[in-house]
């Protein structure tokens, strides 16, 4: 007569030990499940906050910042590294931003062009690029990395002026740009093509950015590279002065309060809406509404 293996209570007990954190494991993994989907707001929803998603037109393109539009209104979004090759959208995209907002734009983390397949945007890393220290809005932004401190540059202290040239390069050339791109150079090549009253307005890692007037008396805004092509030219339109955006504000319905200031696409000020609550009001060119901005 046969008997049925058993196993000793010793036996069973060591097997229960060794299956405890086989399913402690697989508890933890079920538990922490997928990431969720950022929450999807509006651009008069902005505020300084993580994982948001944006879905909206694409307005206009700046180098590797784009202004997505919605029926609410516009913003930026910053690219990074990816977004400076020029091919990740164009004008009248639509597109679904998935990143965060903070000091007046979106850093996107990713980006869906069309509804189609979500691209995932490199953001900078220390490790690689240097530690960011105080640039224009502050520690974290625009400071010193690869290229080490910037110095002075056409908005003063901390934007985006010259890296000092690096050891072997062209540092016999003048007009070093952020990015290592020759005022020299790029100023001839606009001048070359028949451009006049060449002015700088920007400058970036790869690229600068002129204003100049064609024979015909026409203003443009112009992107030169660091190759010395210029690569880009639009219809120069000048931000409102002072007087002419305060006429704009009021006549949009707000109070005007001041704090005026002329960014390189629109201009920005305080005012009072009807209840008079503090608003942030940013203008467009031609005096349209670009963006208002509530204090919390």
């Amino acid at each position: 007569m046969t008997h049925s293996p058993t196993l000793s209570l010793r036996r069973r007990l060591a097997l229960a030990a060794l299956a405890v954190p086989v399913l402690a494991g697989s508890t933890f993994a079920l538990a922490q499940g997928a990431p969720p989907e950022p929450a999807t707001v509006s651009v008069n929803q902005l505020r300084d906050m993580n994982a948001i998603r944006l879905e909206g037109r694409v307005a206009e393109i700046f180098g590797n910042r784009f202004v997505l539009e919605d029926a609410t209104g516009r913003t930026l979004v910053e690219t990074g590294p990816r977004g400076e090759r020029g091919d990740l959208v164009k004008v009248g995209d639509t597109v679904s931003v998935d990143g965060r907002f903070g000091r007046g734009e979106v850093e996107a983390r990713s980006i869906s062009v069309g509804g189609g397949e979500r691209i995932a945007l490199e953001r900078p890393r220390p490790e690689r690029d240097g530690p960011r220290g105080p640039g224009r809005d502050g520690p974290g932004r625009d400071g010193p990395g690869r290229d080490g401190p910037r110095g002075e540059g056409p908005r003063g202290p901390g934007h985006d002026g010259p890296p000092p040239p690096r050891d072997g390069d062209r540092s016999d050339r003048g007009g070093w740009f952020s990015g290592g791109i020759d005022e020299a150079a790029a100023t001839k090549v606009l001048t070359d093509a028949g451009y006049a009253d060449v002015q700088l307005v920007d400058t970036k890692r790869h690229h600068a950015e002129f204003t100049a007037k064609d024979a015909a008396g026409a203003t443009w805004a112009l992107k030169v590279n660091d190759d010395n092509e210029l690569t880009e030219r639009e219809p120069f339109q000048a931000p409102l002065a002072e007087d002419a955006a305060r006429a704009a504000v009021e006549r949009l319905g707000y109070t005007w309060v001041g704090d005026y200031e002329a960014k390189k696409d629109h201009v920005e000020a305080d005012a009072t809406d009807a209840s008079g609550r503090a608003v942030r009001i940013e203008l467009n060119g031609d005096g349209s509404l670009r963006k208002e901005r509530f204090d919390s």
